[in-house]
């Protein structure tokens, strides 16, 4: 049988890597994720840790917008900025911060993101 220290120092080393063992039937709001699971006796015992689904909805700006709008159509930072009427630099500036905000590193990852979100 294993003591309840072992059982304590077990549970902590587990929870602190906050690795999900497995993710478990969640509510439309909710994801739930196993994050300590042990067998005391022949009992299973979860830890189960319940966390609000990330809302991946993007949100950019109508500059924003016109900018990404412009660079799915291939068009380079210089016309971008004759179109708009602001510097190449500023573009670049807008266009950092869309990728910030996508998680991406590239036009390509940008558009193609975009798309997938519907807006574009």
């Amino acid at each position: 049988m294993i003591s309840q220290q072992e059982m304590l120092n077990d549970f902590v080393k587990n929870v602190a890597t906050s690795a999900p063992a497995k993710v478990i039937q969640g509510t439309e709001e909710t994801v739930d994720e196993v994050i300590f699971e042990s067998d005391v006796d022949g009992i299973r015992y979860y830890v189960v840790r319940c966390r609000p689904k990330m809302d991946n909805k993007v949100s950019l700006s109508a500059r924003e917008q016109a900018i990404a709008n412009l660079i799915a159509q291939g068009l380079p930072n210089k016309q971008i900025g004759i179109i708009l009427n602001i510097s190449p630099w500023t573009v670049a500036t807008h266009l950092r911060r869309i990728f910030t905000k996508l998680g991406v590193t590239s036009r390509a990852a940008m558009v193609a993101r975009l798309k997938e979100e519907n807006v574009l």
